[in-house]
């Protein structure tokens, strides 16, 4: 049984670094966007499109409290 739950702590952690590393982009594309860098340059260089880039952006954003979740509309 040991096995079952090391097992799912291991893949917890790995869950908990992928939405890290996925907020430490956001920031970076965050500062990147203040200091002048075009979205469409940025989605370019991740090979991104530039939808994803604002997601990115966006999810960060709202875990730190820089922007406001807005409320989803019934159905989505």
């Amino acid at each position: 049984m040991t096995e079952i739950t090391d097992a799912r702590d291991a893949y917890l952690a790995a869950r908990q670094r992928v939405e890290d590393t996925r907020l430490a982009l956001g920031c970076a594309i965050r500062e990147a966007r203040a200091q002048g860098v075009d979205q469409v340059d940025i989605a370019a260089k991740l090979n991104l499109t530039r939808e994803q880039v604002r997601r990115y952006q966006d999810e960060y954003e709202k875990k730190a409290g820089l922007k406001q979740a807005k409320p989803r509309r019934a159905g989505t």
